[in-house]
């Protein structure tokens, strides 16, 4: 126990329940890994499973994998923006299922999921659901007032959003779960945050709605600057775009599209990585920071994910995936254009 973690932790649970009628309640800890495995080990009744959408962060899927089944549970999988296939799955799967899981957008492919669909559809089976709200944060969608039971996030992203502090939160609308259970849980596993990450979460959080906007715009310039190329670019995904399949859900649920979004050269693996050394951006296996950051996911993300899932999830050689910064819009442009030409 800690003034400045709970201080904190009351600030998030503060944000998710913004413009609700119901108060939310957040457990800090030491990592966004360590939200997911302390949520998991809370809540997941020995002996059952979890039901996700294929599309997830190359670490969550690596611990879905390989961790959760050593501990006797299964991993289901079904396309969670197929509604007939959800309920099909949890129909024939609902009694060996302990949670649904998903993210929205989805890391890398930014797909929009309905989350008051999938919580509906659960909830007729009496399973909670997580929902990854990290990419979006509290100030652009709040998954628990559309009907998830739990959000948690990597608050090294977007919510510290400064590159200067590592940790995670769970948050959730039931007092005594959270406090009961998954507080325990995170204190008697060891990952609980320190004060001084809690309280460099604090400062970011002060400057989340300016950051939020003003990279939002920067992205949505920079996706439909790519879109310009179709001989080079095969698909830009970016929820701001009227192409994207979810662009329609997307403006339902969050406020913004983001400042997330990912594209697909029109490359080899060689080529893709070439292209990726000549842009200046900064490359590195995070996200949400004030500068742009870029990741080839076949080669760091989702290295260590089963080929198959990858090609499944459309995880190809020349599949790239942008952070978008604070930069000005013009050079982020110009250095887009320079490293354009290379593919030829």
């Amino acid at each position: 126990g800690n003034p400045t973690i709970e201080a904190v932790e009351k600030k998030l649970a503060l944000l998710e329940s913004l413009g609700g009628d119901t108060d939310c309640h957040a457990v800090l800890t030491s990592s966004g890994m360590s939200a997911i495995s302390t949520l998991i080990q809370a809540l997941l009744p020995h002996g059952k499973g979890v039901l996700i959408h294929p599309s997830l962060y190359g670490g969550t899927l690596e611990y879905f994998f390989s961790e959760l089944p050593k501990s006797g549970h299964k991993i289901f999988q079904a396309d969670f923006r197929n509604e007939t296939e959800l309920n099909n799955s949890l129909e024939k799967y609902g009694e060996e299922i302990g949670l649904v899981y998903f993210e929205t957008p989805t890391n890398p492919g930014l797909e929009i999921i309905d989350i008051s669909n999938v919580s509906r559809l659960a909830k007729r089976y009496e399973i909670p659901t997580v929902v990854d709200n990290t990419f979006c944060t509290s100030y652009i969608q709040r998954p628990l007032q559309l009907g998830a039971d739990y959000v948690i996030y990597s608050t090294t992203k977007f919510i510290n959003g400064h590159g200067t502090s590592i940790g995670g939160a769970i948050i959730g609308k039931n007092e005594e779960v959270m406090r009961n259970r998954v507080w325990k849980t995170m204190k008697l596993m060891g990952t609980c945050i320190s004060p001084f990450e809690a309280w460099l979460i604090n400062q970011g959080i002060k400057t989340l709605p300016l950051r939020m906007e003003k990279q939002t715009e920067n992205a949505s310039q920079l996706a439909k600057h790519l879109a310009k190329f179709p001989d080079k670019v095969r698909v830009v995904h970016y929820p701001g775009l009227e192409h994207h399949s979810g662009f329609d859900l997307g403006k339902k649920q969050m406020s913004l599209p983001g400042s997330m979004l990912s594209f697909e050269l029109i490359a080899n693996l060689k080529k893709s990585v070439a292209f990726c050394n000549r842009l200046a951006y900064s490359k590195a296996p995070t996200l949400g920071d004030t500068d742009t950051l870029l990741l080839h996911p076949a080669t760091s993300s989702h290295i260590n994910v089963d080929p198959k899932i990858r090609e499944e999830t459309g995880i190809t050689d020349g599949l790239i995936r942008l952070s978008v910064g604070l930069e000005d819009i013009d050079d982020l442009i110009e250095e887009m254009n320079a490293a354009l030409k290379l593919l030829i």
